[in-house]
C-alpha cells in the first residue's frame, strides 16, 4: 500500500499479526487450535502447527496433559477437537 507520494506506508503496531512464541518459533493464530480472542496472544491454547504438538494438543483434550488439565470451556471443546483433527490429517497427508 503507498501514501499519496507513492512511498510505501508502514503498518503500526496495532496492525501487525499477532504471534505467539513456541519452541523459540513464532506462530500464527491459526497454528493454535484454541484461539479466543486473536488480538491476545496470551489466551491463544495448544499448538498444532507440527505432528508432536498435535499429539500433546490431542492428550490435553482428552485427559490431564503432564498433569494440568487444558481450560478450554465445554461449549468449545467440539470445535477445537475438530480443528486439531483436521490438522493431524493435513499434517499426515504431507507427510506421504
Amino acid at each position: 500500500m503507498a501514501g499519496k507520494d507513492g512511498c510505501p506506508l508502514l503498518m503500526d503496531r496495532n496492525h501487525e499479526s499477532k504471534t505467539k512464541k513456541v519452541d523459540g518459533e513464532a506462530h500464527p493464530a491459526s497454528d493454535f487450535a484454541y484461539v479466543p480472542d486473536p488480538e491476545k496472544p496470551s489466551t491463544w491454547k495448544l499448538p498444532i502447527f507440527n505432528m508432536r504438538h498435535v499429539g500433546g494438543a490431542l492428550a490435553a483434550m482428552t485427559s490431564d496433559y503432564r498433569g494440568n488439565p487444558v481450560e478450554i470451556p465445554e461449549g468449545d471443546r467440539r470445535a477445537v477437537m475438530k480443528k486439531i483433527l483436521a490438522r493431524k490429517a493435513k499434517l499426515e497427508q504431507e507427510e506421504s
